[in-house]
């Protein structure tokens, strides 16, 4: 009877440590998933038709940041800053299509520095200095992700319309008078990443995680 026991307890302990293995290997139910899908669209809707007066102030990019840093797919994380894009536009209205494509796939793109967020934003630092790492990766991604939309969006700006001529001076005149632009969409990238990143990190201090689960793939 002793062994039988003892058995059991060595394969509820067996059972436990897998567990926790799994949920340190980022491994989710697909309704946590789902939930954290739906309310990463349902806030960034809401946000950028709250913001809609303010320029370029938007939470997508950061979104974007957020849902590659989270979610294990990278395709689930993508669909993420393009549900919401869409879903707005169809309150705010469009314009030339093809500048609109441009405009989504650039702020799909922080999707695509995962790989760098995940190696520098760990929260398992308790030093002062080892907390300015993660903070400063965050940083370099928002700031990367303003500038490539800034460069990407006005070349695509300065092609499709007539506004500017078509030279040099022209494409530097396009970028000059986006300038004032540039710093609503840097003020919000970075914004809304401080404020999405840091409610994670409270999160996860919260429940005592070990560490947050979208760092390992």
């Amino acid at each position: 009877m002793t062994a039988i026991l003892t058995n059991r307890e060595a394969q509820r302990h067996s059972d436990a440590g897998m567990q926790q293995r799994g949920l340190e290997a980022g491994v989710r139910p697909w309704l946590w998933d789902l939930s954290a899908f739906v309310l990463l669209v349902g806030s960034g809707v809401a946000l950028r038709l709250a913001c809609q007066d303010l320029p370029n102030f938007a939470p997508v990019a950061a979104l974007a940041l957020v849902s590659g840093y989270f979610f294990r797919s990278a395709i689930l994380a993508l669909c993420v800053p393009l549900a919401v894009m869409g879903i707005s536009d169809w309150f705010v209205g469009g314009y030339h299509w093809g500048v609109m494509a441009v405009v989504y796939a650039v702020l799909a793109f922080p999707v695509l520095l995962r790989s760098w967020l995940r190696g520098t934003f760990e929260l398992r630092g308790r030093r002062p200095a080892q907390r300015l790492v993660p903070l400063a990766g965050l940083i370099a991604c928002g700031l990367f992700s303003s500038l490539v939309f800034f460069v990407v969006t006005n070349f695509a700006v300065w092609v499709a319309f007539d506004t500017y001529a078509m030279s040099w001076s022209g494409l530097a005149h396009c970028y000059a008078a986006a300038v004032p632009f540039f710093r609503y969409t840097l003020a919000g990238d970075l914004f809304f990443g401080l404020v999405l990143f840091g409610t994670y990190a409270l999160a996860l201090s919260a429940v005592r995680s070990p560490e947050p689960l979208g760092e390992l793939s």
